[in-house]
């Protein structure tokens, strides 16, 4: 069985495995001894140990409990305070700490903001946009692909400029196209499991497009059809053919006006799914569920998708944010960010390096247009 095939197959299994932080709650028993928190280690490493962030061989098990029952304490500490918006929980990350964490699992960089790049373009609801409304959900219109997993490498900066691309596409054509993190990956320049940068990879799209992964597309009939090989969290060669259909493009993309969430607002609205940069910080890492608020800083660091805006029942303005750690993570793969806070760069960062893509074309490129 060829290596890519044993990666794909190991992909396809973790996605269907999915498992919640809340499979594995903490009690106050729990954290009474170290026999009792050896045993909730031993129940957490039967939900996640194949899953998990890092080695789980029998010489690391000794340093990888000191961090587990670190983070347990202060997960469990955490969740009984008073008047918090959000929950921690014993996730897939829960035996790393915050360094061998963003060391294996952020990797975004900011880069220049220069404004609108390569083209005009129009927005897709341009006759329609008008004010925003209270709240916005690109999910609810089929613009939004399924939550899927970097693993361990730094590359959220291909998944968050993929998935924009593949959301202005599903608007402009009405057809959600589940494209290739992995060619973007190996053939963009942008970067690699280290850390890239979204601007260059928008740019990538904009010169070479997009064709559609392998793993998680159906099948089309046609010898001139190409999807590149699934997702394999390692940069490999460039196996991209831009002779072979159908390759997704964009026209240009922009940036939004730094350090404003009603812009940033406006443009989820008016434009599309909107990739950002925010930084990740440890309660992030553990995140399970609710508002989060912080604390988080402005170290810019992860790259991620904002779908959508909303509200709570008691009136907390929020952010909802697609991650690619899983769906196993936060809500089923995403994270609710409160919104409008005093800082003018929004929580974590949010607002200060946002960038959506334009299409105008209402079709996928053809094969023989790309060659020409």
């Amino acid at each position: 069985m060829g290596k890519s095939l044993v990666v794909a197959l190991a992909v396809v299994v973790a996605a269907m495995a999915v498992v919640k932080a809340d499979d594995v709650p903490i009690t106050d028993k729990d954290l009474e001894s170290e026999e009792s928190m050896w045993s909730l280690y031993q129940r957490w490493r039967h939900v996640y140990g194949a899953a998990s962030s890092s080695p789980r061989d029998l010489a690391d098990k000794g340093s990888r409990f000191e961090v587990f029952k670190k983070n347990a304490r202060y997960i469990h500490d955490f969740n009984r305070k008073k008047g918090m918006s959000y929950k921690l929980g014993l996730n897939k990350f829960a035996d790393l700490t915050l360094e061998e964490f963003t060391a294996k699992y952020t990797g975004a960089n900011p880069g220049p903001i220069t404004g609108l790049k390569n083209g005009t373009g129009s927005p897709p609801l341009a006759a329609v946009a008008g004010d925003a409304p209270p709240a916005w959900d690109w999910r609810e219109h089929g613009a939004v692909t399924r939550v899927k997993d970097q693993g361990p490498c730094g590359s959220c900066w291909a998944f968050s400029v993929v998935e924009a691309v593949e959301g202005i596409n599903a608007i402009m054509t009405g057809n959600l196209l589940t494209l290739s993190e992995q060619q973007v990956l190996d053939c963009s320049g942008a970067g690699d499991c280290s850390g890239g940068y979204t601007s260059y990879a928008f740019d990538y799209a904009v010169s070479n497009g997009i064709t559609l992964d392998q793993c998680f597309s159906p099948p089309t009939t046609g010898e001139n059809y190409f999807y590149y090989p699934a997702y394999e969290a390692v940069q490999e060669p460039c196996r991209f053919d831009p002779n072979k259909a159908p390759i997704v493009k964009i026209d240009s993309y922009s940036f939004v006006d730094p350090n404003d969430e009603e812009a940033l607002k406006q443009a989820v609205y008016s434009q599309g799914p909107v990739s950002v940069l925010i930084e990740a910080s440890y309660e992030f890492m553990i995140y399970q569920g609710g508002v989060f608020s912080g604390p988080c800083g402005t170290e810019l660091n992860h790259a991620v998708l904002v779908v959508g805006y909303d509200e709570t029942e008691d009136g907390t303005p929020y952010w909802i944010v697609k991650n690619s750690w899983g769906a196993g993570w936060g809500e089923s793969g995403y994270i609710r960010m409160i919104r409008n806070i005093p800082a003018p760069e929004g929580i974590c960062g949010i607002a200060m390096y946002p960038i959506y893509p334009i299409k105008s074309c209402p079709c996928p490129i053809t094969a023989a247009s790309a060659a020409a």
